[in-house]
């Protein structure tokens, strides 16, 4: 019986997106953050920040930033996986 050393590899990207996707997540949710936040306002006289982005508490901002990571990462994984079959393809 032979064994198809390319099937084999194919057995591991599953895992390699799945692993890499938790740091590229933290990645996108940071840059983000640092593109959402910088025009962050601080009212308080305590220092607190309570206006970001358009008037988005510091909260909203947050949340905001982690929705629109996940898109990222979404289209980010789709990309990869397009680009993995064509070059496999080719």
């Amino acid at each position: 019986m032979k064994v198809n050393p390319a099937s084999g590899r194919m057995n591991h990207i599953p895992l390699l997106l799945v692993l890499g996707a938790a740091p590229l997540l933290l990645a996108n949710w940071f840059i983000v953050v640092m593109i959402l936040g910088r025009d962050c306002a601080f009212l308080d006289e305590g220092g607190n920040i309570t206006e970001c982005a358009g008037g988005f508490s510091e909260e909203e901002m947050t949340a905001i930033s982690g929705v629109i990571a996940l898109v990222l990462l979404v289209i980010q994984m789709i990309l990869i996986v397009l680009v993995r079959r064509r070059t496999r393809g080719s």
